[in-house]
């Protein structure tokens, strides 16, 4: 019999790889409204909400930082990503299905999906609680991008965080130490 988290695992990526096999046909980003865009990192993506992925077909994806795990996780659902927050609380939404980092991916089938899990422990427990820490996706062009619950500021490196990073090269998820299996 499998373990717990092996379970866990298998269930919270069942939804997530509804999207193998659909390509991506617009990606809108939603983070606080700064009164200019501060996702656009040189190397990586740094959203304050989340992204909503609509697929060719026409359905909406989304990911955002979440707490179903542990305080701050990799949140994947399928629908409106308005259910999680409004425009009228400051988010703002921007279409990024033009930016250079993801021209690659548009129009690309999605080939496969793989959660990478860590955990954390109280100083003098063995107890461990598992999350979600980040989300790889790869295409059918040989391209990969990560989605993590990570901040990257001056930097330095913050997990477990009320928001999201999305890399879109090996060496950059390797550098911010995205995509570690941690656990299973």
């Amino acid at each position: 019999m499998k373990n717990t988290i092996e379970i866990e695992v298998y269930q919270y990526e069942k939804p997530i790889k509804e999207l193998i096999g659909k390509s991506i046909a617009d990606v809108n980003y939603y983070e606080i409204d700064y009164g200019e865009p501060t996702w656009n990192e040189i190397e990586y993506h740094s959203l304050d909400y989340g992204m909503e992925l609509v697929t060719s077909d026409k359905s909406k994806f989304y990911f955002v930082w979440g707490n179903e795990y542990t305080q701050y996780d990799v949140k994947f659902r399928k629908g409106n990503i308005l259910t999680e927050f409004s425009t009228e609380n400051g988010a703002k939404k921007y279409d990024v299905t033009n930016n250079q980092k993801w021209t690659e991916l548009i129009g690309v089938k999605i080939s496969g999906i793989e959660s990478c899990w860590s955990y954390w422990s109280l100083i003098n427990e063995d107890k461990r609680n598992y999350y979600p820490q980040d989300v790889r996706i790869e295409f059918e062009n040989g391209k990969e991008m990560w989605i993590s619950a990570l901040e990257i500021r001056d930097g330095r490196i913050i997990g477990m965080q009320d928001h999201l990073t999305v890399a879109f090269d090996k060496e950059t998820a390797d550098k911010y130490k995205i995509g570690i299996k941690n656990v299973v």
